[in-house]
Formats: C-alpha cells, sequence, structure tokens
C-alpha cells in the first residue's frame, strides 16, 4: 500500500510542478512562451541527434530522478537534504553524460531496471535485486540507445511545447483550461513526444560525420605513376 501511495505522491507532485510552471509561463510576457515553444520543437525535432548536449541534459535528468526514487535511504547516510542530494545528482549526471555520451542510455535504462527489480524482489534480497536490475536494464539502454534518445528528446522537446503553447493562449479559455489542468497538458505533451519519437527515431544518437583524413603529400601522384607503369 505504501509503494501505492508513493507512486500517487510522484503523480500529484508532477501534476503540481507543471501547473506551477505554466501557470508562471501563463504570468510571463508573451515573448518567454513563444521562445519555449521555439526551443521546444527544435528539441522535439532535432534533439535526438545531438548526442553530447542530449547526453548530458538527459544524464542530468535522471540521476536526479534516481536521487529522488533512493532519497530515503540516500538522506539517511550523508545527512545532506533531498533538494541538496538531487541538485548535487544532477550535476554528477550532466558531467558525466557530456564526457561519456553512453552513460545516458545506460543510465536511462538503469534506473526503471533498478527500481523494477526491487518492486518485485523479497525484502531480504532487495539490494542483490537491484544491483542486476541496473545491470540488465544499463545492458539494454545500450542496447536501445537510439530509441532512448529519441524518447527523451522528444518527451522533454513536448513538454516545453505544450508549456509555451499553455501560455501563449493563456487569455483563451482553451488555455486557462490546459493551465488548470496539468492532466491535459501532460496529454497534449504526451501526444507530441509520441509524434517526436516517429519523427526522430531513424536519425537519433547518430554519430556526428567525421571528415576524411588528409591524404599524405605525393600519395596520389605515386598512385598515378604506379597505375600508369
Amino acid at each position: 500500500m505504501s509503494a501505492l501511495d508513493d507512486r500517487l505522491g510522484w503523480l500529484a507532485d508532477a501534476s503540481a510542478w507543471t501547473s506551477g510552471v505554466a501557470a508562471e509561463v501563463a504570468s510571463a510576457p508573451w515573448a518567454v512562451a513563444a521562445l519555449l515553444v521555439a526551443v521546444g520543437l527544435v528539441t522535439l525535432g532535432l534533439g535526438a541527434r545531438a548526442r553530447r548536449p542530449l547526453a548530458a541534459v538527459g544524464a542530468g535528468l535522471l540521476a536526479a530522478g534516481a536521487a529522488a526514487a533512493f532519497s530515503g535511504p540516500l538522506v539517511a547516510a550523508t545527512g545532506l537534504e533531498a533538494r541538496t542530494l538531487g541538485g548535487l545528482a544532477a550535476l554528477a549526471g550532466a558531467v558525466a553524460g557530456a564526457a561519456l555520451p553512453p552513460a545516458f542510455p545506460a543510465l536511462a535504462g538503469a534506473l526503471p531496471g533498478a527500481l523494477g527489480a526491487a518492486a518485485i524482489s523479497p525484502e531480504g534480497q532487495r539490494l542483490l535485486a537491484l544491483g542486476l536490475g541496473a545491470a540488465a536494464g544499463a545492458v539494454f539502454g545500450l542496447l536501445l540507445a537510439r530509441l532512448v534518445a529519441a524518447a527523451v528528446a522528444s518527451a522533454v522537446g513536448a513538454l516545453v511545447v505544450a508549456l509555451g503553447i499553455a501560455g501563449a493562449i493563456a487569455s483563451l479559455g482553451i488555455g486557462r483550461a490546459l493551465v488548470a489542468h496539468p492532466a491535459a497538458l501532460l496529454g497534449l505533451a504526451a501526444v507530441l513526444a509520441v509524434a517526436g519519437v516517429a519523427w526522430q527515431l531513424p536519425t537519433a544518437w547518430s554519430r556526428p560525420a567525421s571528415a576524411p583524413r588528409p591524404r599524405p603529400e605525393g600519395a596520389a601522384g605515386d598512385a598515378e605513376d604506379g597505375a600508369g607503369a
């Protein structure tokens, strides 16, 4: 029952955060909403191609999520506040993702793998289940790196677009409804995210094309001499 209460608490917190951000965007100058829509559209359509920036942002968000998911043991072990732990985890994740981009899809698989394994494991084997679930999830995350990149970029871009749209049309009835009902706002973001995944998946997480190495001087001439001989 407590696990269900925790999940419902997460949903309530996410809804409250979304509603609060939407209200702030609605009260801000119109240019702020327009900027959010523009940035969100770029992320929604092209974000999955930028490996290193996406890895930094994605790993930072996932690390903060991991700190929130395990805030109880971490707070007890470190004595730090949950908000401080989340900030430190986000910073460490962003640095790790920027330095080593594959850390992002690995973490994207490891976190749900660890949480899922811990949820179904016996009480005495929780720690072992966490490790095994994280390891298995990390492997799957690396294997599905393209899908992970497309999903995260599309989800972030879609949420930013939805917040921008809600703020831009806040003076209209539909805009006020989006701001007042975060479930509708998240539903709009989900629809946009699905479309973004379908659009970005073929080109997601692709390595930048490397420039051809310059040939040593005289190599072309030697080859032509050899062909002529």
